[in-house]
């Protein structure tokens, strides 16, 4: 009986979550920018940082990391791992590639004395404004993590992300997480912990999380929806409501800034159909 009773709560709360009225409803959206990957132009909007490899085929956008097909192969042989803390630890692997590929940035890809490099972020050049709607198709052509969404970026002063006066990155976490750049990021397929992670820069700071509907077909097609209205953030996969977000940090919410997919080295896959919409009253 009480195993019964659990399982109609968690259902109860399982389709609360999933038929939670939307953020944009009630909203006028207005295409801001539009990109769907059919030709080579479309790469003249976005601009690439770290050794990351931005090409069209069949008509998406194909994203990974100059390192990634080596670790791939090392990493399907159980050779490799992505969890840190182990001698298979596949940074380990990429900062002896990285060495002999790029000795003149190799020393940047280092944070003290750990390599932490060969990581992508893939801006759009779109200024937002400060209430949007984000979305895209995107499929994991591996079964390995991270895929990351970063959105409401500026410099501290509000500057373009690519304001000269900022630091040089070089696709480092802490560049972004712990930088000169204000951002909300959001991270999905995560097999391991399961969950799709917001988390508002700089500080990197966890501040809420919601089930990663992606990992349930590693594989396959799924539609990413970022929803930002005020000091509110809702993010969607499949249209499943995966959480939504008040910002009440100590510092005021986010609002206008770029946009950028990031990817880990592990990770590869397509994207599609990317589209920005402005949200009014």
């Amino acid at each position: 009986m009480t195993k019964h009773l659990l399982l109609i709560f968690i259902c109860l709360i399982t389709f609360t979550a999933w038929s939670q009225e939307s953020l944009e409803t009630g909203k006028q959206k207005q295409l801001v920018y539009r990109c769907d990957f059919n030709n080579k132009a479309s790469l003249e909007d976005w601009v690439m940082e770290g050794p990351g490899i931005a090409k069209i085929r069949k008509g998406r956008l194909e994203l990974y990391s100059r390192y990634h097909k080596k670790v791939n192969r090392k990493m399907r042989k159980g050779e490799l791992v992505f969890e840190e803390g182990t001698d298979k630890w596949y940074q380990y692997y990429v900062d002896g590639l990285a060495s002999k590929a790029e000795p003149e940035l190799y020393p940047t890809y280092k944070t003290g004395k750990t390599f932490r490099g060969g990581h992508l972020v893939y801006w759009n050049k779109t200024i937002t404004p400060k209430n949007y709607v984000i979305e895209f198709d995107f499929q994991s052509l591996v079964p390995y993590p991270l895929h990351m969404i970063l959105f409401s970026a500026t410099g501290q002063q509000g500057e373009h992300v690519f304001d000269p006066s900022l630091n040089a990155r070089c696709g480092v976490a802490a560049q972004y997480t712990k930088g000169d750049i204000y951002n909300y990021r959001i991270s999905f397929l995560a097999p391991k912990p399961g969950t799709a992670n917001l988390r508002k820069c700089p500080g990197r700071r966890l501040v809420t999380k919601g089930e990663d509907f992606s990992i349930q077909n590693l594989r396959g097609k799924h539609h990413i929806k970022v929803i930002k209205w005020q000091d509110q953030i809702e993010f969607r996969i499949d249209n499943k409501l995966v959480f939504q977000y008040k910002d009440v940090e100590n510092d005021a919410p986010l609002g206008a800034g770029q946009t950028a997919i990031r990817l880990m080295v592990p990770a590869r896959g397509f994207y599609d159909n990317y589209q920005i919409y402005e949200l009014k009253d």
